[in-house]
């Protein structure tokens, strides 16, 4: 059976990412990453296969692949694998860990590692920790995640996603404090619309902060942040758009819908006569051309391969409209 995102090549390859817009996007902070990278949500879950299916070897094995291939984003959260934690193997730390076998065994380290910050008032209340209502309990979070990092800064810390308990102006207070103490290099934000995008980007901006990203859900069978303008306004305020789900969970290879498996080959065939590529790295590919950070989950080596080789081709401007004619389709019929 055909994976969903197999590795065309199976030897690995160091190569080192050309300063182009095809393979590298450069943030409003000046730091320059990969057009596309990988999620750490399985890291540490045992619902998701950790421990059965993969071990925090292979974790690592990927995430050193993945560097030597030139993808050099790396997303996790303070949530993901934080059943694990107690045994020190939730993803924060296994990344920490995963990211200093890179380092030893490879001189160059040119990782861009982010993390998320739950806002969920009730948190930490069930592990008998206080409540987080204030702008102080957010950046002793953030704190809690850098002590998780070894007590080195991040590249990134976002908001994970915009809680109705809080205003703007105090998750961007506690952004901007965790810049301010040296906790983390750049700030985003995750799952904002338009206007909360919008009125984080002013807030910071008053501090001269630049608001680097916005993590959304975004991929060819979900295109609401396109719809919503999203994407529009993200480009206009030099904002990049990180695209989290981007295979719509494996939708497009278990779906039983018809017209979502014609979808399927029909990305199939626009990936064969471009060079041979499966439907799930033209999806990713299509995010890039789109302009978004695309940051599929990565538990392996092949999967790591399969990741990097969304760098190694570049979908024509006939392709893309192509499967978004083929979505309007779908999606006028649903």
């Amino acid at each position: 059976m055909r994976r969903a995102l197999s590795a065309r090549r199976t030897k690995a390859r160091a190569v080192t990412p050309r300063c182009d817009a095809s393979r590298v996007a450069r943030l409003a902070t000046g730091r320059v990453v990969s057009r596309v990278g990988f999620g750490t949500a399985a890291w540490g879950d045992e619902t998701r296969g950790f421990g059965t299916r993969y071990r925090e070897r292979d974790l690592a094995a990927a995430l050193s692949r993945a560097l030597e291939r030139g993808v050099t984003f790396v997303d996790t959260a303070e949530t993901y694998g934080a059943s694990a934690r107690a045994f020190e193997q939730g993803a924060e730390e296994m990344v920490r860990r995963a990211r200093t076998t890179a380092r030893r065994d490879d001189a160059r380290d040119d990782a861009f590692v982010g993390t998320k910050v739950l806002t969920v008032p009730w948190t930490n209340v069930s592990a008998g920790g206080d409540v987080r209502s204030t702008t102080k309990s957010l950046v002793d979070a953030i704190e809690a995640s850098v002590g998780r990092n070894g007590g080195e800064a991040y590249d990134l810390v976002s908001i994970h996603f915009p809680f109705p308990t809080w205003t703007q102006s105090a998750l961007c207070d506690a952004l901007a404090e965790a810049t301010e103490r040296g906790l983390c290099r750049a700030v985003g934000v995750s799952n904002y619309d338009v206007r909360q995008m919008t009125e984080a980007h002013g807030l910071l901006a008053k501090r001269g902060i630049a608001l680097a990203t916005n993590q959304v859900k975004y991929s060819v069978l979900d295109r609401g942040a396109e719809k919503s303008g999203v994407l529009a306004a993200a480009r206009d305020l030099d904002v990049a758009v990180v695209a989290y789900s981007p295979l719509s969970g494996g939708a497009l290879r278990t779906s039983a819908d018809p017209e979502i498996r014609t979808l399927d080959k029909l990305l199939e065939f626009i990936g064969a006569v471009n060079g041979g590529w499966t439907s799930a790295q033209v999806a990713l590919n299509y995010l890039v051309r789109k302009g978004a950070i695309p940051i599929p989950s990565c538990t392996s080596v092949a999967r790591a391969d399969a990741i990097a080789d969304v760098l190694e081709f570049e979908l024509g401007v006939e392709d893309i409209e192509t499967i978004d004619e083929k979505m309007d389709y779908i999606e006028r019929k649903s």
